[in-house]
């Protein structure tokens, strides 16, 4: 069991170089939020963008894409419902899916494309979880070429494994990492300190606390962990530094806040990412 600590934040950790631009860190799709759920979308989005993802595009559908167009100025926009995003896969470097997208057929379908068809990472969050779950799509996870990232809470990895919410608890670190084996994915179950798997090291993240038990947060991190897979990062690198980053952001607060919002973890990211290099 390897523990997440400052110490090993650094060891993953790369500085930028003076002369890096935009084009040295990647571009990530987000593809989050439906209408009632426009946050999802804005937290992904902007969890990329303040985490260093080099270009950030938040794939809407048309009931949104306004709302997007005001609300995201950091971030580029496709209308899903004019464009056919399964033609237009090869400029992205990494994929967010599933905060807030909705659960029906459609997204359900888009889900298993990209599953099949994008040959680089893809992180699964919130919505997309629950459709992982749904008709055997959890099956697509064995044929993909790159690592499939799952960032659920014990309630949709309930879902995910049909076994009891309590029974998962006590019994975490073997059904983790059994269940990452199975499906050759790369799994973050959330909790107080967060276990992360890829089915053959288990890792704990030490960072983290309840000033964050607040919607949104979980998805800030999955933008995150997408940002870094788009800076380069190998998936299990991406996720095991997204998870103590997000919680490092939470700990800023801890000592003279009763709790915070997402934009406040937002306000703070690049502050405490950068932090990790002294």
């Amino acid at each position: 069991m390897i523990f997440v600590d400052s110490h090993y934040a650094k060891e993953i950790y790369r500085p930028r170089k003076l002369e890096s631009y935009k084009g040295d860190f990647g571009h990530t799709l987000i593809l989050c939020g439906s209408l009632g759920m426009v946050g999802a979308g804005f937290f992904a989005s902007m969890g990329a963008v303040k985490s260093g993802s080099g270009l950030t595009t938040l794939g809407s559908r048309s009931e949104t894409f306004n709302i997007f167009s005001i609300k995201l100025n950091e971030v580029m926009l496709l209308n899903l419902d004019e464009i056919n995003i399964l033609d237009n896969l090869e400029r992205f470097s990494s994929i967010v899916f599933g905060s807030g997208i909705g659960i029906n057929k459609k997204n359900e379908s888009l889900l298993r494309e990209l599953l099949l068809k994008f040959p680089k990472p893809i992180v699964v969050d919130a919505d997309g979880l629950t459709m992982l779950s749904r008709n055997n799509t959890l099956d697509f996870l064995k044929n993909r070429s790159y690592p499939t990232i799952l960032t659920p809470h014990y309630g949709e990895f309930s879902r995910l494994t049909n076994l009891d919410i309590e029974y998962i608890k006590e019994n975490r670190v073997v059904i983790a990492k059994e269940f990452a084996s199975k499906y050759g994915c790369i799994l973050l179950l959330k909790d107080h300190k967060t276990l992360i798997t890829d089915g053959k090291n288990i890792f704990i993240n030490t960072t983290g606390n309840s000033v964050m038990a607040t919607g949104g947060m979980g998805d800030i991190l999955s933008g995150i962990i997408g940002s870094f897979v788009s800076q380069q990062y190998l998936p299990i690198e991406a996720t095991l530094l997204g998870a103590y980053i997000h919680g490092k952001s939470a700990e800023y607060f801890s000592d003279n806040f009763y709790c915070i919002t997402p934009t406040n973890i937002l306000e703070i990211l690049p502050k405490i990412i950068k932090e990790i290099e002294f």
